[in-house]
């Protein structure tokens, strides 16, 4: 059913109420991709609007890539089929003018990126081995290293969840990412670190070690984060501002240097719960793993070894 639009209110400036309409009408679902919305006579008889301010509308709704603007014989706007890279294109536009910085793009990707690949840890299949293999093979440092393939390394991870809202946010971090790798100029052995990096993911992967996975990906963000942001001289982003909670209690995990270590007084606090003699007996047995990751202590096979 085609939306009946409503003559602008005066409530707030006339363009941005014609595209609010539009756009709810789009989003909401009432109107669908390839739907005809109007044609600009249409539109300015509805929104009792001139031809000038339903143009400026029209070209900001197609900016945003919700609209497509048909002209001659069976012209008018018809509602446009968005798709991942315009989505990314539009949030780029968006951040143009309100930039993020390296330690902003680092924190993201260590809040999202580990619980991706602990998740895909346990959905990894030979095939999705030979794959990424192939990727971190065709990603290796050139003489021109700023071409990327168009889905990377890190992006067929999030891929492999099968959640849209993980998979834009991903892509766009990349897109960003490729953007400052071109800004930054890395030097040779920053690619070659980076093989080195996914080769320990992918080696973790394949045997299914969510944990080493976790850790080796850390790894890769946070190194990767502070070269750039001293290759490019600004501020390095660290995860230990993340670990400490409101009431004092630290996880049992930080991380220097770029590098996942045991946090001791997080350990002590795990002690006070059940006792120093049963910490001891965990890790003896190998029940216990202290590693950085998503801040979760990791406790493996407790029923068969904790006894």
């Amino acid at each position: 059913m085609v939306p009946k639009f409503r003559a602008a209110t005066k409530v707030q400036k006339v363009s941005d109420n014609i595209i609010s309409q539009i756009r709810d009408a789009i989003l909401s679902g009432q109107l669908k991709p390839k739907d005809r919305v109007a044609s600009e006579k249409e539109l300015i008889s509805d929104f009792g609007a001139s031809k000038a301010t339903v143009r400026e509308a029209l070209r900001v709704l197609e900016v945003m890539g919700l609209v497509k603007i048909k002209k001659g014989l069976g012209g008018g706007i018809f509602v446009a089929e968005v798709n991942m890279q315009t989505t990314v294109n539009s949030i780029i536009n968006f951040l143009h003018f309100n930039p993020v910085s390296i330690a902003d793009i680092t924190m993201i990707r260590y809040m999202f990126e580990p619980g991706v690949v602990q998740m895909v840890a346990s959905l990894v299949q030979p095939k999705d081995i030979k794959v990424l293999e192939s990727m971190i093979t065709e990603e290796r440092p050139r003489l021109s290293p700023d071409v990327t393939k168009e889905i990377g390394f890190h992006r067929y991870l999030a891929r492999m969840t099968e959640n849209p809202i993980l998979i834009l946010i991903l892509d766009f971090v990349d897109n960003l990412l490729t953007d400052i790798n071109l800004q930054a100029n890395p030097e040779l052995e920053f690619y070659a670190s980076v093989e080195r990096a996914h080769l320990k993911i992918l080696e973790c992967l394949s045997r299914k070690d969510a944990a080493g996975a976790t850790a080796a990906i850390i790894e890769d963000i946070l190194q990767a984060g502070a070269y750039l942001a001293k290759r490019t001289g600004s501020s390095v982003f660290d995860p230990n501002k993340l670990i400490a909670s409101p009431n004092g209690f630290h996880h049992p995990f930080t991380v220097a240097d770029g590098k996942p270590e045991e946090d001791v007084a997080g350990v002590k606090y795990l002690a006070s719960l059940i006792g120093n003699e049963n910490v001891a007996k965990l890790q003896n047995q190998g029940a216990l793993s202290v590693r950085v990751g998503t801040g979760n202590l990791l406790l493996i096979d407790l029923t068969d070894k904790f006894r």
